[in-house]
C-alpha cells in the first residue's frame, strides 16, 4: 500500500482526525476501537496506521487539536476592550453553543486530563502560555479597577477565570447527573442549558458585586 501524499495525503490525515474526533469524544480514549475509527473515516485499518501507529499517538493528535482551540478562544474573548460584564456574557454564550454542539467533549476532557496530564501541557505552545500569561495581567488590572471603583469584590483573575469557564463546562461534564436529577425527559438538558444561558451570566455578575 502506498501511503497518499501532498494534498491527498492532507486531506486523507484530517478525515481520519475528524473520524477520531467523533469516536474518541463519543466513547473515551479507551472505549474507542482502531477499526470504528478506520470505518467512519472511510478508510482501510492499514492505512490508518500509515498515518497513527498506535491508538495513543493518535489519541494525543486529537486531544491537541481539541483542547488547542480553547485557549485563543478565551484569549480572544476575555482580551477585548469590551466591559467585564460583557465579557462575562461572551464567553458564557461561547462556550454554552460549542459544548451544545460537542455534548461529549468536556467529558472526554476531564477523562484525558485526569489519566493524561502531560497532554494537556502539549495541548498549548509556549506563545500561548505567554499570550495567557499577559491576558491575565490585564484581567487583574481590570479587575483592580472595577474593585477600587466599588463595582465588584475583590477577586484574583485565576479565580474568576476558573469560576467562569467552569460554570459553562461542568453541567456536560457531568451530563447524566444533571438529567437524572435535574433534567429528566428527551430533551430535558436542552431545556436545562437554555435556562442556563439566560441566568448563568446575571448569576455570575450578581455573584461578583460587592
Amino acid at each position: 500500500m502506498v501511503k497518499p501524499s501532498g494534498q491527498a495525503g492532507k486531506d486523507t490525515q484530517t478525515r481520519i482526525l475528524d473520524a477520531a474526533d467523533k469516536v474518541f469524544v463519543r466513547r473515551g480514549t479507551d472505549g474507542a476501537r482502531m477499526q470504528e475509527i478506520a470505518d467512519e473515516a472511510g478508510v482501510n485499518k492499514a492505512l490508518l496506521h500509515y498515518y497513527f501507529r498506535t491508538k495513543e499517538q493518535l489519541a494525543h493528535a486529537v486531544f491537541l487539536r481539541i483542547a488547542s482551540s480553547f485557549l485563543p478562544r478565551l484569549i480572544a474573548l476575555m482580551g477585548s476592550a469590551t466591559p467585564l460584564d460583557a465579557k462575562i456574557d461572551a464567553v458564557v454564550d461561547a462556550y454554552l453553543t460549542r459544548f451544545t454542539r460537542h455534548p461529549y467533549l468536556p467529558g472526554y476532557i476531564v477523562s484525558e486530563a485526569s489519566h493524561h496530564p502531560d497532554r494537556v501541557l502539549a495541548a498549548h505552545s509556549d506563545e500561548g502560555r505567554k499570550a495567557l500569561r499577559t491576558l491575565v495581567g490585564r484581567l487583574q488590572k481590570e479587575i483592580d479597577r472595577e474593585v477600587e471603583a466599588g463595582h465588584m469584590a475583590p477577586m484574583t483573575v485565576e479565580q474568576f477565570l476558573i469560576t467562569l469557564v467552569g460554570s459553562c463546562f461542568m453541567p456536560f461534564a457531568v451530563r447524566p447527573l444533571v438529567v437524572a436529577l435535574y433534567a429528566p425527559g428527551p430533551r430535558g438538558f436542552e431545556r436545562f442549558i437554555a435556562r442556563r444561558r439566560k441566568e448563568l451570566p446575571a448569576f455570575l455578575k450578581r455573584a461578583l458585586r460587592p
